[in-house]
């Protein structure tokens, strides 16, 4: 499969901080990729090298069969690296109409106009093509954000948090209609975003940046069952997080759960030289049951969310509630809880910042 973007040993230096370390990666051609972190974690100054808005001190981009950036004599623009970007202020001309913000992407000897009024009609737009932008809503506006990106007919389109400024319905239909356009166009895309939502809606792939660095890159499905660390298990949408006391015995991992021990087999690697951990687990691990093996809770609180209910336990001598997933409403008070360690994951209490 060919290649859109390819990333080799990436590095950036911002006043003596070390932003990005040893980024190597790549986007296949119509693919999508998600570029997850937290604050801090590098995602927008990595952006920003494939977009040519800074350079690199190490490394190369290289986009298509073109080299962009090889943090040497090499350093192509811009405006000549074949980019959409679509930005999350919206950055759109406020002097110029929704038409002609869209029409000037356009390429030369292509009839701008038309092109612009058939991707604002892909968009729910079209009906305001003489509209200031200031006139519209936020989520109108991304729209003509996108569709002024897909105007150039770009090799790669670039997406800095798009949908963060968006209420919740808009963002869900705008993510929606964007990964439709991505998959029928066979269009390449590399978005920046710390919402788990984009990581599972909009991503073919995701790749998870901690500290400048890529921790993990794999499909939504795989960080799910498999995340390389705290963050990722977070952003794969596990539960959790809570912090226990862990040892190991042989090759099994030992957490203290309350008063009960569990018994992670084959796991102790994960806890290094740590002797605490924080424990994820997927909403199948922990359910209630009226096994009289079942371990001793308390049922604290249920709360209906879409379709199931989300409810916190309390487990004798543990300090952190339990959340747990629940196909119907449990009762409040005393009850029993199943557990199954092959859907737990730990990582060591360290990688915690």
């Amino acid at each position: 499969m060919t290649q859109s973007l390819t990333i080799t040993n990436l590095a950036r230096q911002i006043a003596r901080r070390r932003v990005l370390d040893a980024i190597t990666l790549d986007v296949q051609e119509g693919e999508c990729l998600v570029l997850a972190g937290e604050s801090g974690s590098g995602k927008t100054s990595l952006l920003r090298l494939v977009g040519g808005l800074d350079r690199a001190d190490q490394g190369t981009i290289q986009i298509g069969t073109t080299m962009v950036d090889d943090a040497g004599r090499i350093f192509i623009p811009p405006e000549r690296r074949g980019l959409g970007m679509v930005f999350q202020d919206f950055a759109l001309w406020p002097h110029l109409s929704v038409l002609e913000n869209v029409a000037l992407a356009v390429p030369r000897g292509t009839n701008g106009p038309a092109r612009a009024r058939t991707l604002l009609e892909r968009f729910g737009v079209a009906d305001h093509s003489g509209r200031l932008p200031a006139t519209l809503s936020g989520g109108q506006q991304q729209r003509v954000g996108i569709a002024r990106a897909l105007a150039a007919a770009p090799k790669l389109l670039l997406l800095d948090e798009p949908f963060s400024s968006l209420d919740l319905e808009t963002r869900e239909s705008l993510r929606t209609e964007l990964r439709a356009v991505i998959a029928e166009s066979g269009l390449t895309a590399l978005c920046v975003s710390h919402d788990p939502a984009d990581c599972v809606h909009l991503g073919d792939r995701v790749a998870v940046l901690e500290a400048g660095r890529i921790s993990q890159s794999a499909t939504p499905e795989t960080l799910y069952h498999s995340p390389a660390s705290a963050y990722a298990a977070r952003i794969a949408g596990l539960l959790g997080g809570i912090a226990l006391p862990a040892y190991a015995e042989g090759p099994d991992a030992l957490l203290t759960l309350g008063t009960t021990t569990l018994r992670l087999p084959g796991q102790a690697d994960q806890l290094g030289t740590a002797n605490a951990v924080r424990l994820f687990w997927r909403p199948s691990a922990i359910i209630p049951t009226d096994d009289s093996e079942g371990i001793e809770a308390q049922c604290l609180t249920s709360q209906f969310d879409t379709g199931q209910f989300r409810a916190t336990y309390r487990l004798a001598q543990c300090a952190s509630t339990i959340p747990v997933i629940c196909a119907t409403r449990p009762s409040l008070g005393p009850a029993r809880l199943r557990i199954d360690p092959s859907c737990l994951h730990i990582f060591p209490q360290r990688e915690e910042r």
